[in-house]
């Protein structure tokens, strides 16, 4: 008797990828549901590319993470005397980059999506959407790291100064709400620049100095107040910056007597949304004719 052909799909049939005919977004959404453990296992593999033919292995990403962290903090909090409100200013700045870098890390990874999967990409489909998101995986280490670094931080004043200078509290909530819209931010940008890496590797270093002058003109460094102390005709400028209004929205809920713009924050969140759907709309159009160019 002939096998039903209601019988359930055996693992194998779970692995096997075909391209979706319908188009659209939501064919997106279904492709990336239906092969999500192909999206985990690209996320794990981007994971171990950091630490990958290393002589230190797994440390290695703790002293590429670390040594920046110390040495910016004694630079602009030590010899430059950069003011960080009550706070020391190593809480100050490790709290601003730990924003930063759930922007700055994803999208430096996510734009590699496509490129450092070209070989895979000419033997076979794969859902494209897929590489971005995988890799931007290995960019939130970092943002990991910082924070075990900044409660280990916020305990070591304690002990020093005898002041909590972080509260846990309901501003947590606003900082989970910030990192979620930065990285919102950091992936539709992705969807852009990772087919124009793609096609030209030289986008890769470019994108790497535009994201050094993009961090001197985020309230990372230096706060937002200091600015607006200085320049107080001109200091909203810094706000048409999207990532100003969550780097500082996500400060404020963590550091005491920060503050945040709610309409500032609105307007950076239009923002990331318009740019989302462009990017949908792009990798959607060229990802084809990319793959041509691997």
């Amino acid at each position: 008797m002939p096998a039903s052909s209601s019988a359930p799909p055996s693992d194998a049939d779970r692995w096997v990828i075909t391209a979706d005919a319908r188009e659209g977004f939501g064919a997106g959404l279904r492709e990336i549901w239906r092969y999500r453990r192909i999206l985990a296992f690209f996320s794990i593999k981007s994971v171990q590319s950091l630490y990958a033919k290393t002589r230190l292995g797994m440390p290695w990403i703790f002293i590429r993470t670390l040594f920046p962290l110390l040495v910016a903090s004694l630079v602009f909090g030590r010899f430059m005397d950069v003011p960080s409100g009550a706070v020391p200013y190593f809480i100050f700045f490790a709290t601003g980059q730990l924003a930063w870098n759930c922007f700055d890390g994803p999208l430096i990874r996510g734009s590699r999506g496509i490129d450092v999967n070209r070989e895979l990409l000419r033997k076979l489909y794969i859902p494209r959407i897929i590489l971005p998101m995988g890799q931007m995986t290995a960019g939130l280490v970092e943002p990991v790291i910082i924070t075990l670094v900044l409660i280990g931080s916020v305990v070591y004043y304690h002990a020093v100064d005898g002041v909590w200078y972080v509260r846990p509290g309901s501003g947590m909530f606003r900082s989970a709400l910030s990192a979620g819209l930065i990285l919102w931010f950091a992936f539709s940008l992705s969807l852009f620049t990772s087919v124009w890496q793609a096609r030209a590797r030289d986008v890769r270093f470019v994108l790497r100095h535009v994201m050094g002058f993009w961090l001197l003109f985020t309230p990372v460094i230096w706060p937002l107040s200091m600015a607006q102390a200085r320049w107080p005709e001109i200091a909203w400028l810094f706000y048409l910056n999207p990532l100003t209004a969550p780097v500082e929205m996500f400060k404020s809920g963590i550091l005491p007597g920060a503050t945040a713009s709610v309409p500032w924050l609105g307007y950076s969140a239009a923002v990331t949304l318009v740019l989302f759907v462009t990017g949908v709309w792009h990798f959607s159009r060229t990802e084809s004719a990319t793959m041509d160019t691997l």
